[in-house]
């Protein structure tokens, strides 16, 4: 079994297996003491398909624990395992995959999904009828099952992504209520599978694997995968959450209640609920650390955030810094010009369920700056959130300010820009947020029996300025952009 580190506190790790890397790190109190990262190759064997050999997760995450277990002072007490969600995994009843996984950003189902709603509204499951999308279990599972009909065939349960991870480790062939409560098969108000969602789409109720909550424990590492990867053999792994709610752990959403927008890849508004809520968009995902208490989070998206700026700075401006491009940008300007950014550029699924949706400059002129174009950027996205956050009926002149996370949440002009589009306070959120921390601390709790640490500390807050009433009438005009950009023919169509 595990063991304390020079100073009495123990060890736990928090796996995150992302979409392009997975992420360790090792927690020990309130402090990380040691991190590492191990990337894998997405295949794209198609345009718009994104699947991975699942092997190529173990092994990145088998090297990622060993290189965090060699680093850490005293011996590693338990783990916990988060990472995407939706990421389909169809194993066999050997526990082998079928096939590679289909990722959750896969769009090979584009055409799919309309007839997989139309089924599920027939059958009387409404909310899971707007819920699929493209890259959701419900409609990958469909897709397999009238397109690979052979592995189909040899199909005996699924897991989502980090889900496997747990098997590797424990054998547990399990999944959570986040998982299960985003899969677009699960019954939000019985808490539990749909047999009607599974009879209208022909998914066998069989390979439905069982809900467990996130911070129970799923089970033991043996001694030989002990060995292997240098920790003690027999300690404990929780099972672990979304990427999303883990990171909710540590910064207050799921006890507190605070609303928090991510600034990463992609743009995250969540906020929690006291039940779902079937007639706002947005996502509604339980979370259970027991397995008993059960409590819901809303979730909407921003397809492309942090990637659109990321896009804009490195190839666009090709710019060898961030700091320096944000310099420029003047958020007291903010608001004024004609110039708009729609920010959609990889498509939609909170606000408009459109793949095929992309983004657009609109007022680009010969007096247009560097700051000019990355200052309409930062709006646009936050245009977005504005409309997000209407959407999903999230109110946001409550009396805390937002939580700000991620990457982008380091840019204090976008934090004041955000602040003045949405009329409300932005509070940074600085030291270890992310996923795998929380992931550890659900080991933690969970696994340990320890009290919650405070990992995370709240820094400067970002009031709504001057430019705050120049936003409204700007972004009237943004609400008439996809209309007007529908309005174009595609290639295809002419």
């Amino acid at each position: 079994m595990g063991g304390s580190s020079a100073s009495g506190a123990p060890v736990v790790l928090g796996i995150d297996l992302g979409t392009s890397s997975v992420k360790v790190a090792a927690l020990c109190g309130s402090s990380v003491v040691a991190e590492a990262s191990k990337s894998y190759e997405i295949s794209s064997p198609q345009p718009g398909w994104r699947e991975i050999d699942p092997a190529l997760w173990w092994g990145a995450s088998k090297a990622a624990v060993a290189e965090v277990a060699s680093r850490v002072d005293g011996e590693i007490s338990a783990i916990g395992v988060t990472g995407q969600m939706h990421t389909l995994v169809p194993l066999d009843a050997e526990g082998a995959p079928v096939r590679p996984a289909l990722m959750w950003n896969d769009v090979r189902t584009a055409d799919l999904v309309p007839r997989v709603r139309a089924r599920l509204n027939a059958a009387g499951e409404d909310y899971l009828a707007r819920l699929v999308s493209t890259g959701s279990p419900a409609a990958n599972l469909v897709w397999l099952k009238t397109q690979e009909p052979a592995p189909f065939a040899k199909l005996d349960r699924f897991l989502i992504g980090p889900d496997w991870i747990v098997f590797k480790l424990t054998g547990s062939v399990e999944t959570d209520y986040c998982e299960a409560s985003t899969s677009s098969l699960f019954n939000l108000e019985e808490r539990a599978w749909s047999e009607r969602a599974c009879v209208s789409l022909g998914i066998p109720p069989s390979i439905l694997p069982p809900v467990r909550g996130a911070a129970q424990v799923a089970g033991h590492v043996d001694d030989g995968l002990a060995k292997e990867l240098g920790i003690p053999a027999g300690i404990p792994v929780v099972h672990g959450t979304g990427d999303n709610p883990a990171a909710a752990v540590t910064t207050g959403c799921l006890v507190q209640g605070r609303t928090v927008i991510s600034l990463g890849t992609s743009g995250v508004l969540m906020a929690r609920r006291d039940a779902p809520d079937f007639s706002a968009r947005g996502k509604n995902i339980l979370f259970s650390a027991d397995g008993k208490d059960v409590r819901c989070l809303v979730q909407g998206a921003i397809q492309s955030c942090g990637s659109t700026r990321s896009w804009l700075i490195e190839r666009i401006l090709q710019a060898s810094s961030y700091d320096g491009v944000d310099g420029q940008a003047d958020a007291s300007r903010a608001g004024t010009g004609e110039l708009l950014f729609f920010p959609h550029m990889t498509g939609e699924k909170t606000l408009f369920a459109d793949p095929s949706l992309r983004g657009a400059f609109i007022g680009l002129t010969p007096e247009r700056s560097r700051a000019d174009l990355d200052l309409a950027v930062m709006e646009g996205i936050a245009y977005g959130f504005r409309q997000l956050a209407s959407e999903m009926a999230i109110p946001l002149d409550g009396h805390e300010p937002l939580l700000a996370v991620g990457g982008g949440a380091r840019s204090s002009t976008w934090l004041q820009v955000l602040a003045d589009v949405l009329k409300c306070p932005i509070q940074r959120v600085e030291g270890p947020s992310g996923a795998a921390v929380g992931a550890a601390v659900l080991a933690l709790t969970g696994a340990l029996g320890c009290p919650e640490p405070e990992v995370v500390s709240f820094g400067a807050v970002f009031e709504p300025g001057a430019a705050a009433d120049n936003h409204d009438r700007k972004y009237k005009r943004y609400l008439h952009i996809r209309e007007a950009l529908k309005s174009i023919p595609s290639e295809y169509d002419l």
